[in-house]
């Protein structure tokens, strides 16, 4: 509400302030900062000492800022490597796996841009900086051949490809520059000392144009707070933009792993027993050593498991290798004329279900484990358990 002035009757900063990253937190002070400091600190009731208190504050928050950005930039770089890498994968099985599609419309574009592909074979292992100069070339590449990426469906993988590849860079750039410190706290501690002694002077603020005696010094405080409302304001959609644009990019991979994935399905769940329908994607998608799992979700059962592309199938994984490795053996401490299954074994010296020969469960003569009779001990000779892996049993004295 204005008087007969055509001034406001008070004025009032709209919102505190919101959260932000570290750097933008920083960043966003010392924008509110110079707004207040260069008017007039008396007639905003403003004191040397509280300014000073300010200032050292959002100093200490740049410094701290800068000093993390070392171990924030290595792993921040090693999550872009991993993300680089998975759409490396995600890009050539496409391709490579669409070169045998009995689809035409695939299987032609596919065949194009095979040896193109090929020749970028292995980089997802390469130093981090050569593998971005070789990312470059064939992002390059693959633009003289669009018509062929977007009939395969590659275009968002690509674009996301570019544009992990571009923040990769500019990390590595930072680096470079050596503007990054390590060895000092987080901020955390410190952002709230900041966001007080910001509230502090805006309450000053807010108080000076009640106060105020000339209609100037009213203008000046009322425009004043129309310009820190602006730069709240436009740092609140910074960074709600931000916070869309990475929205947009995760809606777009889920798409593009939808559509290779989904096709996929049926043959998937009729070959592990399931209905056509029964085995759906989850979305949710996992990178292990620059392989991509994606996650599958049985209705049936309501259970879920990971599994991979090879070939243009896709091939459950297990995401928790066992200890044994490809194979193991399993022995009990009694009984050693039964296998890990409770049934005993055949005559000739092997347990049913296994692969190899076993020597004798308590202690014969014979413990090369070449399946001959072990002695008087055991008759039959045999070691409980199959598989590659092997056991050493030592009888009771």
């Amino acid at each position: 509400m204005k008087n007969n002035d055509n001034l406001p009757r008070y004025v009032r900063v709209n919102a505190g302030i919101t959260v932000h990253t570290s750097a933008m937190h920083g960043e966003l002070h010392q924008q509110l900062y110079n707004l207040i400091a260069a008017q007039d600190k008396q007639k905003l009731h403003l004191t040397d000492e509280l300014l000073k208190a300010w200032n050292d504050l959002i100093m200490q928050e740049v410094e701290l800022n800068n000093a993390q950005q070392d171990t924030e930039l290595t792993a921040k770089m090693q999550q872009l490597d991993d993300d680089r890498d998975a759409l490396l994968s995600q890009l050539f099985s496409t391709i490579r796996n669409n070169r045998r599609s009995p689809v035409k419309a695939l299987r032609e574009p596919a065949e194009r841009l095979v040896k193109l592909v090929d020749s970028y074979k292995g980089i997802q292992r390469e130093v981090l900086q050569a593998e971005s100069l070789h990312v470059n070339g064939l992002l390059m590449d693959l633009a003289k051949q669009s018509a062929d990426t977007a009939a395969l469906g590659l275009t968002a993988v690509i674009a996301m490809l570019k544009t992990t590849n571009e923040e990769f860079e500019e990390l590595e750039l930072k680096r470079i520059d050596g503007t990054d410190k390590s060895g000092l706290s987080s901020t955390s501690a410190l952002r709230p000392l900041t966001d007080e002694a910001f509230y502090e002077v805006r309450g000053n603020v807010e108080a000076a144009f009640y106060y105020a005696t000339t209609a100037a010094d009213k203008q000046m405080i009322a425009t004043l707070v129309d310009n820190i409302n602006a730069v709240l304001a436009r740092y609140a959609t910074s960074r709600k933009a931000s916070e869309a644009q990475k929205a947009i990019a995760r809606a777009m991979e889920l798409e593009s792993n939808h559509r290779l994935i989904d096709p996929l399905l049926p043959t998937f769940a009729t070959a592990a027993g399931y209905a056509a329908g029964d085995v759906t994607f989850t979305g949710r998608t996992l990178n292990r050593n620059s392989e991509l799992r994606y996650e599958l979700r049985v209705a049936s059962t309501g259970k879920t498991l990971w599994a991979r592309v090879t070939n243009g199938r896709l091939v459950a994984i297990k995401t928790k290798p066992t200890a044994g490795g490809s194979g193991s053996a399993t022995v009990k401490p009694k009984g050693g004329n039964h296998g890990s299954d409770g049934k005993k074994p055949s005559d000739d010296g092997k347990q049913p279900g296994g692969d190899g020969d076993n020597p004798s469960g308590n202690g014969g003569s014979n413990p090369s484990g070449d399946g001959k009779n072990g002695g008087s001990g055991n008759p039959d000779g045999n070691k409980p358990g199959g598989g590659q892996g092997s056991a050493t049993v030592t009888p009771k004295e």
